[in-house]
């Protein structure tokens, strides 16, 4: 179906102003991903190698595409609001490449962050759980609980939105001009939905093993841990999920807008932000907690001890002496639960 000239010129406000502030909010977004990577290696250096390489590889990947969206973007704007002044039909009506493509690069984003996310459940072996590992430092935490059955779900919900990528992906690269976006509804709704969707499938099951894994934790500090990183994960789910929503209400309400590629801009970065936070919980919740009280000897947060060599020289026993971390809060927990069993069993003998 073909556009019908229009005598009236869109408002401003509207198209090229919406278009403009949602590239400084991506801009904004871009930073604080820039910063969450600089916090994970710095702040992280002993996580578990298939994390550290993995991380390596999606932080590599992710933010050459991120930078490149935010280049194509700002170039986009460069072209509609510097080389196109004063023409605002002729700005609305020519096809931009660099517009195109940043649109492309930002549903590639959004299906690789979930293809990633699926690709912790799918590294979980039987007895020590990848996800839980990722999530809140203790590995076997979540393995008792981790189902096959929600796995394939899970790739279900993945396989969904790169269908749909694709198909939208093919609308963009046929639409004719900027403000004929408005004429690929089946494309948008289509992406929208299902990524929104399984945004809210993946924190949910996200969730359920955390809180297995809480329930089947003795430790209270480690079942906090677990519940702080529940809510995150239901947070981070909920914003780009959110994102993906209010993108579909405001091409519904605003056909004749471009209100909705401006909310669009930020998705990818909210993708990326997400599971950074995830990772990077972790190292804020053990920074946060007090070492020592106020008036007293700093003490570690971890007992450590070192077992003595069997039998050998003393270069083997140097080569193959083990380490073992124990956090003094969990030997605390222990402690007190000890207490309260020996007192009630007292209780008893009388």
């Amino acid at each position: 179906m073909s556009l019908q000239p229009s005598t009236a010129s869109p408002p401003v406000g509207d198209t090229l102003g919406a278009l403009y502030i949602g590239s400084i909010i991506a801009a904004v977004l871009f930073g604080i991903t820039n910063l969450q990577v600089v916090i994970y290696y710095k702040k992280y250096p002993d996580d578990w190698w298939f994390y550290r390489y993995s991380m390596g590889f999606l932080c590599f990947f992710a933010k050459v595409l991120d930078a490149l969206h935010v280049t194509l973007s700002t170039h986009a704007l460069y072209f509609y609001l510097i080389d196109m002044y004063g023409d605002l039909m002729g700005a609305l009506e020519s096809n931009n490449l660099s517009m195109k493509l940043q649109l492309d690069v930002n549903v590639v984003i959004a299906v690789y962050v979930q293809g990633y996310k699926f690709r912790c459940y799918s590294e979980a072996p039987k007895s020590y759980n990848a996800l839980g590992y990722m999530l809140s430092g203790y590995g076997n935490a979540l393995g008792a609980h981790f189902h096959k059955v929600l796995l394939w779900f899970v790739l279900l919900t993945v396989a969904a939105s790169l269908g749909a990528a694709i198909f939208v992906v093919y609308d963009i690269s046929i639409v004719p001009s900027l403000i004929a976006a408005s004429t690929i509804k089946t494309a948008i709704y289509t992406f929208s939905s299902t990524v929104a969707a399984a945004d809210v499938i993946i924190a949910l099951v996200m969730s359920y093993y955390l809180r297995k894994g809480r329930a089947s934790t003795g430790f209270s500090s480690t079942a906090s841990l677990i519940l702080g990183l529940m809510q995150l994960v239901i947070a981070s789910g909920l914003a780009t999920s959110a994102c993906s929503i209010l993108t579909l209400i405001t091409f519904i309400v605003l056909p004749e807008s471009l209100v909705f590629l401006g909310i669009h801009f930020a998705l990818s970065k909210l993708y990326i932000n997400s599971i950074l936070a995830m990772l990077n919980y972790r190292r804020e919740k053990q920074v946060n907690k007090p070492n020592a009280e106020p008036g007293r000897h700093s003490i570690s947060a971890i007992l450590r001890i070192t077992p003595h060599s069997m039998e050998g020289s003393t270069e083997e026993a140097a080569s193959t002496t083990w380490n073992i971390g124990i956090p003094l809060t969990e030997i605390q927990d222990v402690s007190s639960l000890d207490d309260k069993l020996n007192h009630s069993k007292g209780t008893f003998d009388c």
